[in-house]
């Protein structure tokens, strides 16, 4: 419970992270910070139904926040989480380079989803190479800050799962006579 509620706050901590350097930073150059806390929490979590409450949390979180179609980022940081949980086991992700390039493309495909489920439900969603270009350079900030995060996120779960054991100590009874 330590563990899903420190990641449920560093998750929205990240949001609002995200929304003060989106005021600093123009929209392609500022990381998804949401995005990459959940893809994280995928590489670092060993439970999956912990997880895919925290991915639709904070998917929620991002849909409220951005006022997309409502579920639509949910829906998408669930898939992310589950790509980056089964590929945490699948793939080497452990050098940097790996890691950078396997989020780097995730996050690729993810803009490119939104796009167009977003282009089902709203008119006048045109694709254009300006549009194609600001997601590869958004993927490519977000690789960039991977590293990061994961870093982060890697040390909460391991500083939450400290005291989370549901095993009693086990009593020994020493043979020592005080003093």
């Amino acid at each position: 419970m330590k563990t899903f509620l420190a990641l449920l706050l560093a998750g929205l901590c990240a949001l609002m992270l995200e929304g003060v350097l989106a005021r600093v930073f123009p929209p392609p150059w500022c990381p998804d910070l949401g995005f990459l806390v959940v893809v994280s929490i995928g590489l670092c979590l060993r439970g999956l139904i912990p997880g895919l409450l925290l991915a639709y949390l904070l998917g929620s979180s991002i849909d409220v926040l951005s006022g997309s179609l409502a579920g639509l980022h949910a829906l998408l940081c669930v898939i992310s989480f589950v790509s980056a949980f089964f590929a945490a086991s699948q793939l080497n992700l452990k050098s940097t380079l790996s890691l950078m390039a396997f989020v780097g493309s995730l996050s690729f495909v993810y803009g490119v989803l939104l796009f167009f489920i977003s282009s089902l439900f709203v008119e006048n969603i045109g694709l254009s190479w300006r549009w194609i270009l600001e997601n590869f350079l958004h993927a490519w900030i977000n690789g960039l800050t991977v590293p990061f995060v994961v870093e982060g996120i890697g040390r909460l779960v391991a500083w939450s799962e400290d005291d989370d054991s549901q095993e009693r100590s086990l009593y020994i009874d020493s043979p020592m006579r005080p003093l």
